[in-house]
């Protein structure tokens, strides 16, 4: 991380839908949700971060109006969706782990992965700040790991999305706050989603407090990442 910018793809054939797939702009309008301030105060300052570098761009909606109504209503006119919440991953039925949200009328306030293929995502930037959100249905079950793992990841990847910021393990609410500030700070600008991942590590990396690869090592982009046509070239 301290030398490259990073990004990964769950399969090959992941990778090349990706780089077919029209991709939005990400750093334009943003959605933030955070529906579990109450459990995790960090989350209410990560967001508030998020309106502050991103001003009008940016819908920011906590507690109860967090729900998963609110997020298909405004999702169409974001270009990149930001979750900070809880993150439960199902080992033994990986088709409803999920990412909670606010309840509402009708509904449950789990975002289960089941669900995520019907959100009508198109090319959005997905940001999971939660834990254990990279995590699939073969790195911790008996289910066997094939070509494409079940897992929130590549529910959203294969729904829509041009890629998925996303966690190995279980975070630490405040670390995980400065992490997604340093990250959007450089989105908000223009930086590619890969370099704004890497400086944004790099600088709790120069963090004595927070060195420990505990605090900033578990997110990894999860596909498109800026560099397709680079790691095309590669390839060949």
């Amino acid at each position: 991380m301290e030398r490259f910018e990073i990004a990964y793809a769950p399969s090959a054939t992941t990778w090349v839908r990706l780089g077919e797939r029209q991709l939005r702009q990400p750093g334009g309008n943003i959605l933030a949700l955070a529906p579990r301030v109450d459990r995790l105060p960090a989350s209410r300052d990560e967001v508030s971060a998020i309106q502050r570098l991103y001003g009008r761009r940016a819908s920011v909606l906590t507690g109860r109006d967090a729900s998963e109504q609110a997020l298909r209503a405004r999702l169409s006119t974001s270009g990149t969706l930001h979750l900070a919440t809880f993150g439960v991953l199902n080992k033994h039925n990986p088709l409803f782990s999920f990412v909670e949200l606010a309840p509402s009328a009708g509904n449950d306030g789990r975002l289960e992965v089941n669900e995520v293929f019907g959100l009508g995502l198109s090319g959005q930037l997905v940001v999971l700040s939660a834990c254990q959100t990279a995590l699939g249905s073969g790195a911790t079950a008996d289910v066997p790991a094939g070509d494409d793992w079940v897992g929130l990841v590549q529910a959203f990847l294969q729904g829509g999305a041009r890629g998925v910021l996303a966690s190995l393990w279980p975070v630490d609410d405040r670390a995980t706050a400065q992490l997604m500030e340093q990250f959007h700070r450089r989105l908000a600008v223009g930086i590619p989603t890969h370099r704004a991942l890497a400086e944004a590590q790099r600088t709790l990396l120069r963090d004595p407090k927070r060195a420990s690869p505990f605090y900033w090592a578990g997110f990894v982009l999860n596909g498109t990442s800026g560099t397709q046509d680079r790691l095309k070239i590669a390839m060949q």
